[in-house]
């Protein structure tokens, strides 16, 4: 789980070294965020599949 944190974390703020200093509170919720905006592209898809 950690391993794909850290790919997550890569994907969205970027390489290591940009985030090396944030806080883990900060980090987290960039996590949190990104992955709600996530499940709701997949709703709005699915949505759009149901016509």
């Amino acid at each position: 789980m950690e391993a794909y944190r850290f790919w997550q974390l890569c994907q969205v703020v970027g390489p290591p070294d940009s985030w090396m200093d944030l806080p883990a509170e900060q980090l987290d919720w960039v996590l949190a965020v990104d992955g709600a905006v996530q499940q709701a592209k997949a709703n709005a898809q699915e949505e759009a599949a149901r016509g």
